[in-house]
């Protein structure tokens, strides 16, 4: 029966006796795949992102400062601030986070993602006790705060 399913289509098998954990991760998993496979009528990404004076450009993955100055990022710190611009005002929790930055699950006591965008903030400048940019939402995760415009057109 499994052998059937998967040939007519089926992206998966689940036995009955299913770890709860196993389900979530799995569902997860397709939901990814199904991100990346572009939608019909889907936007590409802007040249440019602008929020308060600095400048990101996803096609050249460059992030410059109000002061035009290039600001130097790994792929991990752009992939998550690529996360945060394009859903500004959004409390994104550190799974979701983990997720869209490093495509993986997070696990028990994973501090990644904070180490990740503390690193973020000190290339920023965003102070950590009171940062502005990147907010910390306690039990929530982490919110871009900024007014984020792209070629015209405002994200938040």
């Amino acid at each position: 029966d499994r052998i059937i399913g998967l040939e007519m289509g089926a992206d998966d098998y689940l036995r009955k006796a299913l770890d709860p954990r196993e389900l979530l991760a799995r569902i997860k998993a397709v939901m990814r795949r199904m991100g990346s496979v572009p939608e019909a009528g889907r936007q590409e990404l802007p040249q440019q992102l602008n929020f308060l004076g600095w400048t990101l450009r996803p096609a050249s993955r460059e992030l410059t400062d109000p002061q035009q100055t290039l600001v130097p990022l790994s792929t991990a710190e752009f992939t998550l601030l690529m996360a945060f611009v394009t859903r500004p005002g959004r409390v994104l929790s550190r799974d979701q986070l983990l997720d869209l930055a490093r495509g993986r699950e997070a696990r028990a006591f994973d501090r990644a993602i904070d180490t990740l965008v503390s690193r973020l903030r000190r290339k920023l400048r965003d102070q950590p006790r009171n940062p502005q940019i990147i907010k910390t939402v306690r039990g929530g995760g982490y919110l871009f705060a900024a007014k984020v415009e792209n070629n015209n057109a405002s994200l938040a």
